[in-house]
């Protein structure tokens, strides 16, 4: 490494197998004033070629590759390599998309218990902005699951037992024959291992590790997670455990236990509401009298109506203000009273992030079947019975800094709205809820996204994702992996990998070893 000074600038050349790198940091102007008055030998050279080649134009941190023969090496890949570059390639006719369909569901108790059940699904109810919404607030009583333990898929597998058992059981109730299960597919795994493979290439410098094993046809992936960033999961440091609780606090502002029809209500007056006249009253509350029977000519119709506006007139001052209380009743409504204890509740509400609800949906990119958990935040309605899909109800809550600038405005919609929606595009989740808060952790405002709208959000800008890409990536990766995982042994294991210096996606074979599928799933598997 040599450095030669060029007044308060410095200009490093290192050369290294034959190859030179050049970082300038200076203008033109002044290169030429320190070549002119200096004597640099083959570096000055390599100097005089760049001005030459670029002209008089201010160069800035770009990097020259010099090579012997002046040829540019070309990167070979394995066979156990999937190259990311160049990405042109997956900009074509996109994969087909099978709309998610849930197959079951399970819940997370206080003790971090697996229940087969609806128990922990939480209900849509929009935070109240006019009272003090900062997510802050009992950051001192966060219980937080033990983020240590690798739970591994053990809740994902449990969900397939039961749900492969009530198949049975309802085949057998009905004589059918059994068919394939819908606990069978290509892939299963959680959510968020679909999500980091998708957005690869527009994350490229995040790296991430996982394994994965094939048993009966199924190929099972589960993330890998040391213990140093196992342990810094919730934040590395103290504020970022703070921004880190704000999102929890978000959900638990935004979601009640029941149903909003469940809520308590109160009758209050409907303004504008069209008041009932008397004369309808009186049509529906009385039998009709004789001269309205009566049928004949003119002088019959103007009898029955004078005889009318006698009866009208003839009406007690009791009776008029009888239908004045039955016209104040129809203008009367059922409006939600928001002093109900389930909606006030929520602003002294203690977070707990061992309670959890997931959904167990299927899906088919390509020609891969796929099986996945994934959280679930709230829902807008109750579940219904089959075959609704309740996916179509969900709802994914999010949260982000309030935005202040284009340049803020362009990096959410580059990094943070990909990911909200890969990460709810994948199990067919319809509605993303954004909270907009300050650096000190107040909501500021609340924002509704659908999730297919999101990507006209981002076309055309600079910069910005592709959908087509990234769903043609997925289904690349998920045939690549296909083809490198093939021995179905539960006890042998792969290792996929995607690691500086961030250029192919590496499938490593592990060889046998303790399976991370759960014997209890092995032996149900095993059952006639």
């Amino acid at each position: 490494m040599m450095t030669i000074s060029i007044g308060r600038q410095d200009w490093r050349v290192h050369t290294r197998r034959g190859s030179m790198t050049a970082d300038i940091t200076h203008t033109t102007h002044c290169l030429h004033n320190t070549i002119n008055n200096s004597n640099l030998g083959r570096s000055n050279n390599i100097v005089k070629h760049l001005l030459t080649t670029m002209g008089p134009m201010h160069i800035r941190r770009h990097q020259f590759g010099f090579q012997h023969n002046h040829q540019r090496h070309q990167e070979t890949f394995s066979e156990h390599q999937f190259p990311i570059q160049p990405l042109d390639r997956f900009k074509v006719k996109c994969a087909p998309f099978r709309q998610p369909v849930e197959i079951g569901s399970f819940s997370y108790d206080e003790k971090r218990k697996f229940l087969m059940d609806d128990s922990q699904l939480k209900y849509y109810f929009p935070p109240d902005l006019t009272k003090p919404n900062n997510l802050s607030v009992n950051y001192e009583k966060y219980i937080s699951r033990d983020l240590t333990v690798d739970e591994h898929v053990d809740a994902l597998l449990d969900a397939l037992i039961c749900i492969r058992d009530s198949e049975q059981q309802q085949q057998q109730q009905q004589q059918q024959q059994a068919a394939v299960s819908v606990t069978q597919a290509d892939f299963i795994c959680y959510r968020g291992l679909l999500t980091k493979i998708m957005c690869t290439p527009y994350a490229r410098n995040e790296p991430w590790e996982m394994g994965a094993t094939l048993y009966k046809g199924s190929i099972y992936i589960e993330e890998h997670v040391s213990a140093e960033r196992r342990e810094n999961a919730a934040g590395s440091n103290d504020r970022h455990k703070l921004m880190s609780y704000w999102g929890y606090r978000f959900e638990t502002i935004c979601n009640i236990s029941k149903p909003v029809s469940e809520l308590r209500r109160i009758r209050t007056r409907k303004r504008g509401a069209p008041s009932t006249s008397s004369s309808s009253l009186t049509d529906s509350n009385n039998p009709p009298n004789k001269a309205a029977k009566l049928e004949g000519g003119d002088e019959q119709q103007q009898q029955q109506r004078q005889r009318q506006r006698e009866e009208e007139a003839d009406e007690t001052k009791e009776q008029k203000e009888e239908k004045d209380k039955v016209d104040e009743l129809a203008e009367i409504a059922d409006q939600i009273d928001l002093e109900d204890p389930e909606l006030t509740g929520r602003l002294d509400g203690v977070v707990d992030t061992n309670l959890q609800y997931c959904t167990v949906a299927r899906t088919k990119i390509g020609k891969n079947s796929i099986i996945m958990g994934a959280e679930v935040d709230c829902t807008s309605e109750p579940k219904k019975a089959p075959p609704h899909n309740p996916l179509s109800n969900y709802i994914e809550l999010k949260t982000s800094r309030v935005i202040s600038s284009a340049r803020e405005q362009n990096s959410f919609e580059r990094h943070k709205l990909l990911k909200f929606w890969a990460q709810s595009f994948l199990p067919g989740i319809p509605t993303i809820i954004v909270g907009f808060r300050d650096d000190d952790g107040n909501v500021v405002t609340v924002e509704t996204f659908k999730t297919m709208e999101i990507p006209r959000l981002v076309r055309g800008k600079e910069g910005t994702w592709d959908t087509t890409i990234c769903i043609n990536f997925l289904d690349a990766v998920l045939n690549f992996l296909r083809k490198q995982i093939t021995v179905d042994d539960p006890e042998v294991s792969y290792t996929i990998r995607w690691a500086p210096p961030y250029k192919a996606i590496e499938v490593e074979y592990m060889g046998k070893g303790t399976s991370f599928l759960t014997e209890r799933f092995l032996n149900s598997r095993n059952k006639p």
